[in-house]
C-alpha cells in the first residue's frame, strides 16, 4: 500500500505543500520570530556590540568577554517647583513631557510631586512612604549588579538620575531583574515584582538623585485614534512594524512586540527611550503621546479580523503569501487529482 501511495502523482506535491506551509507557520509564530532575533549573531567568533541599557561596548573574542564604558555619566538636576524654562535657556513645545513646560504643576515641601496635562497625561512622583520598602527590595533584587548605592558596575548602568518612569518600565515589564545580566538586550518576561513594589523601588532610587520623568497616568478616553494611527506610522512603525508585532534590528537587538504592553508602559517607553528606542521628550506633546497610547492599546493590541484568520496580525504581505501558497497549491492538488482520476 505504501509503494502504491508513493507512485501516486499528487502525493509528492501535497507533501511539499504541507512542508512549506508548516515552515511558514513556524516562521510567522512569535516564538520563532523571537528566537531568530536573539540568535542572529550567536555564531560569530569575534564581535563588538554596544549594550543599550548599560552603555558599555561588549567585545566578545574566543578568549572571553570584555566591557568598555562608552556612555558618559550625566547627572540631571532635580525638577524645580517653578517653570524656569527661560532662565535655563530651555525652550520646548508646551506639555512635551517635562515639568518645566507642563501646564499643570503641583508642588509639596519644595519639590514637584505631579506635572503634566490634566486632559492627557499626569506624571506622578511615588510617595516618600515607599522609600524604605524600596530600599529593601533594591538590596534583594538589584544591588548585585547595580551595587548597593545604584551607582552601577561593569555589568549594569548607574540608575542615579534616570527618573521613576525609567525604573518602573524596566521592572513592570519583567526586563529587570535580568535573567542574564550580560546579554545584549534584556528580554521581556513575567515581572518578579508587583506594580506597587516597582513603584517602591523607583521611589528609593529617585530619592538618591531626584529627576524626571515621573510615572505617567494616561487618560485615553478623549484620545483621537486617527491622529494616533498617523503618529504611530510616522514615529514607531519603522521599528515595531505597522502591526506592532516587533522586528529585528542590528547587532542582535530587536524592537519588541507592543501587544502585551499596558498604557502606562507605552507612555513610559516614549518618554524614557529604553534600549535602542529614541527618547521622545520635547518633540511629542502629552496629547500626541496620549493618542499613540490609545491607538496601541486598542487597534494594535485588539485588531479586528473581518472575514478570516488574523494570522497573528503580521500584516497583509504575509497574509497574501499564505493565501497564495495554499490557494494555488490547493488548486494544483485538485488538478492532479482530476488528472489521476481521468487517466
Amino acid at each position: 500500500m505504501l509503494r502504491r501511495l508513493l507512485r501516486n502523482r499528487y502525493v509528492l506535491p501535497g507533501a511539499l505543500l504541507a512542508g512549506v506551509g508548516l515552515m511558514c507557520v513556524l516562521t510567522l509564530s512569535p516564538g520563532a520570530l523571537a528566537a531568530t532575533k536573539h540568535s542572529s549573531h550567536a555564531h560569530s567568533t569575534t564581535s563588538t556590540t554596544v549594550v543599550p541599557q548599560t552603555g558599555h561596548a561588549v567585545i566578545t573574542t574566543p578568549g572571553g568577554t570584555h566591557f568598555v564604558n562608552t556612555k558618559p555619566t550625566v547627572t540631571p538636576t532635580a525638577p524645580a517647583c517653578k517653570r524656569d524654562a527661560e532662565s535655563i535657556g530651555y525652550k520646548a513645545p508646551p506639555n512635551s513631557g517635562s515639568p518645566q513646560d507642563s501646564s499643570y504643576l503641583k508642588c509639596s515641601h519644595g519639590k514637584v510631586v505631579e506635572y503634566g496635562t490634566k486632559q492627557s497625561i499626569i506624571y506622578k512622583l511615588p510617595p516618600s512612604s515607599y522609600i524604605a520598602a524600596g530600599h529593601r527590595l533594591f538590596e534583594e533584587n538589584c544591588s548585585s549588579c547595580h551595587l548597593s548605592t545604584a551607582q552601577g558596575s561593569a555589568a549594569a548602568p548607574s540608575l542615579r538620575g534616570v527618573g521613576p518612569a525609567t525604573v518602573n518600565f524596566w521592572v513592570t515589564t519583567g526586563r529587570m531583574p535580568a535573567a542574564a545580566p550580560l546579554q545584549v538586550e534584556a528580554q521581556e518576561k513575567p515581572p518578579r515584582l508587583t506594580v506597587k513594589q516597582a513603584n517602591e523601588v523607583a521611589a528609593w532610587i529617585n530619592s538618591l538623585t531626584p529627576a524626571a520623568p515621573y510615572i505617567p497616568t494616561v487618560k485615553v478616553t478623549k484620545a483621537n485614534l486617527a491622529e494616533g494611527a498617523s503618529l504611530f506610522a510616522l514615529n514607531c512603525a519603522a521599528c515595531h512594524t505597522i502591526t506592532g508585532a516587533g522586528d529585528a534590528l542590528a547587532y542582535g537587538t530587536y524592537a519588541p512586540s507592543l501587544h502585551p504592553a499596558t498604557a502606562q508602559q507605552v507612555a513610559e517607553a516614549i518618554r524614557t527611550g529604553p534600549g535602542n528606542m529614541p527618547r521622545f521628550t520635547g518633540n511629542l506633546s502629552d496629547k500626541q503621546v496620549r493618542d499613540i497610547v490609545a491607538y496601541v492599546t486598542s487597534k494594535i493590541e485588539h485588531p479586528s479580523n473581518p472575514g478570516g484568520f488574523g494570522l497573528g496580525g503580521v500584516g497583509p504581505v504575509a497574509e497574501g503569501f499564505v493565501a497564495l501558497l495554499f490557494g494555488v497549491g490547493g488548486f494544483m492538488l485538485i488538478c492532479f487529482w482530476i488528472g489521476d482520476r481521468s487517466s
